[in-house]
């Protein structure tokens, strides 16, 4: 399955906080629920702008039916995350899948929802992630977002919560 992008951004236009949202078919559930929150965050003035990308539900790590633009965006995500003594598995993992014709590949499976927000153009969240002790999910996210606040996931085991004007760049 292609990715279909449902809105698009430029995280580079203004400067503000924009959330990519990754979600896998069918789109329905609590992922609109996910997608009508950002848009009230958006109209509401919180988030400059956010966009919905559909995955699969896995993509192959082996052979030739592999998506190596997606899994550069997930290697991305998880370096980051690994960078601040965080981790994206799960939702994220590596399984071997059984074909049809005997042969089995590598695959990854993907969340039914991740959230990545970007402000001045640099990644600052990526929701859900743990740091093994605590879980930022994406709808405490939100939440702190409509409060006027930003959840940013930290390393340190702490829920670091800050106020709207004093945002992380990096």
């Amino acid at each position: 399955m292609s990715n279909e992008t449902e809105q698009t951004t430029d995280r580079d236009s203004d400067g503000g906080l924009v959330v990519d949202l990754w979600v896998r078919r069918p789109v329905c559930g609590p992922r609109t629920t996910v997608i009508d929150r950002l848009s009230a965050l958006r109209t509401a003035g919180v988030l400059d702008e956010f966009s919905v990308t559909t995955w699969p539900e896995e993509i192959a790590l082996t052979g030739d039916d592999t998506q190596d633009d997606l899994l550069e965006t997930i290697a991305g995500f998880e370096d980051w995350a690994a960078d601040r003594g965080l981790s994206l598995r799960p939702p994220f993992e590596t399984r071997t899948a059984s074909l049809l014709v005997g042969d089995s590949e590598d695959v990854l499976t993907t969340p039914m929802l991740l959230a990545a927000a970007y402000e001045d153009g640099d990644l600052v969240g990526i929701y859900p992630c743990s740091d093994g002790t605590k879980t930022w999910t994406i709808p405490a996210f939100l939440d702190a977002l409509e409060a006027g606040e930003e959840r940013t996931p930290t390393g340190a085991g702490t829920d670091a919560v800050l106020p709207a004007t004093e945002r992380p760049t990096s």
